[in-house]
């Protein structure tokens, strides 16, 4: 029933609306309200996911493309087939974090940071999310060059302030990476460990680094002792099953 929908913003004709409320178990924001036994969107609420229109019985629920540049970003993150907004990648990341052993993405003696901000059921105010990057910047945090993600939204990508316009944009979730130099470990975590507390939202970061054969790396894990976060429990190793990335494939080495 839900294979053909469509990521953006939708309204409920009240004249064919039965007050069913057949939609409300489809929203997982939360974002539909039922009112003198009608069913309406609430627009402050909705991450224009799509996923109401097409559950309704009596096709009460319809799209509207009428969107400003604020809601074509927050639809087009909620969307899993990608779009320019997100460098064309599908999904709502940006660089292709699983092959840095293909693709030197990463500069020597970096480690990358995936944020995984807000999840389908609990959300996300960018407000939480500036909190979250500002505070990561700060501490060493940097985008990577060339095509950003968030740039609709982070003009100025070596503070991470967003545009104030947007911080009370509600959305399913938000992913975005960035780099920082091995040394800015420490002040990384922390930056983490004490904004964890400021926001009202779940958020997933995720370390990435070569392994070099040492797949234990005891340096990085005794940072997190330090601290007096939990090791983390749960890791997978990419080993890049792949020859090393060129854009002159003349260049690749022989099979």
């Amino acid at each position: 029933m839900l294979k053909d929908m469509v990521n953006i913003m939708s309204f409920i004709d009240q004249s064919l609306c039965t007050g069913c409320k057949t939609c409300l178990l489809f929203c997982p924001d939360d974002a539909i309200d039922y009112l003198d036994g009608k069913c309406k969107v609430d627009p402050k609420q909705c991450t224009l996911c799509g996923c109401c229109e097409n559950s309704c019985p009596f096709g009460a629920i319809h799209p509207t493309t009428d969107l400003t540049d604020l809601q074509i970003f927050q639809q087009t993150f909620g969307d899993p087939r990608g779009s320019s907004v997100t460098g064309g990648n599908a999904g709502r990341g940006g660089r292709e974090i699983k092959t840095l052993d293909v693709k030197p993405t990463l500069k020597p003696d970096y480690f990358s940071i995936c944020l995984d901000m807000g999840r389908p059921g609990v959300g996300l105010y960018l407000r939480d999310a500036e909190k979250i990057i500002t505070a990561l910047m700060a501490a060493g945090m940097e985008f990577a060059e060339g095509d950003f993600p968030l740039a609709t939204i982070i003009p100025d990508r070596t503070t991470g302030k967003f545009r104030p316009d947007c911080l009370d944009v509600h959305m399913h979730s938000l992913l975005t990476e960035g780099d920082f130099h091995k040394s800015k470990l420490p002040d990384i975590l922390k930056a983490l460990k004490e904004v964890s507390t400021e926001i009202d939202t779940v958020l997933c970061p995720g370390l990435i680094l070569p392994v070099d054969g040492n797949i234990e790396n005891e340096e990085v894990l005794s940072c997190f002792d330090d601290l007096g976060i939990p090791r983390p429990v749960r890791s997978k190793i990419n080993v890049g099953l792949g020859k090393p990335y060129s854009p002159d494939l003349s260049r690749l080495p022989p099979l």
